[in-house]
């Protein structure tokens, strides 16, 4: 085991109850437990190439990131809820039924055009897009250019807008 891990299990298991506080005040979507285990997963992957030097604030660094970062997630789903909601029921709390079913058909049409992405195409557009990760990020992953990354998510957007606007779509199989 790493030393930066050493440290920060222990600090982690030290300050657990802390953490659940921290996480209780900063996420009230998601169960303090869960952040708990997000963060330890987290720590599992911190290697030892920079040295900690105050593994305290490094974790709590890393706790209020992953708070940050889930309710950032969390916000994301609620608005593309919000947003899909709007597209099937428009403003009325009753659908109008033509309204719904062009929305449906709609819908249908751009989840098919997602599925039929093509790797790695699918796979940056999800992360960089409903993961929120950053398209540096995506490419460090990847082990490809940012500027690849980016071609990647025109190319997604590009089929997926198609797909909505019913165009013909084949192209980009």
């Amino acid at each position: 085991m790493s030393s930066n891990l050493f440290i920060l299990n222990n600090i982690f298991a030290a300050e657990r109850n802390a953490l659940t506080r921290l996480f209780q005040k900063m996420n009230r979507t998601m169960a303090a437990e869960d952040l708990l285990q997000m963060l330890w997963l987290r720590i599992q992957r911190v290697g030892d190439n920079p040295p900690i030097h105050n593994g305290r604030a490094y974790l709590y660094r890393l706790a209020s990131n992953l708070a940050v970062d889930q309710g950032r997630a969390n916000a994301r789903i609620e608005r593309l809820q919000a947003e899909a909601r709007l597209i099937l029921y428009g403003d009325e709390s009753t659908p109008d039924v033509e309204r719904a079913f062009l929305a449906r058909e709609e819908l249908e049409r751009v989840m098919a055009a997602a599925e039929r992405l093509s790797e790695p195409t699918r796979t940056i557009f999800w992360l960089n897009r409903m993961k929120d990760v950053p398209l540096r990020d995506v490419a460090v992953m990847l082990g490809i250019s940012r500027t690849t990354v980016e071609k990647h998510i025109k190319r997604a957007i590009t089929l997926l807008g198609d797909a909505r606007n019913s165009q013909d779509i084949s192209r980009y199989g």
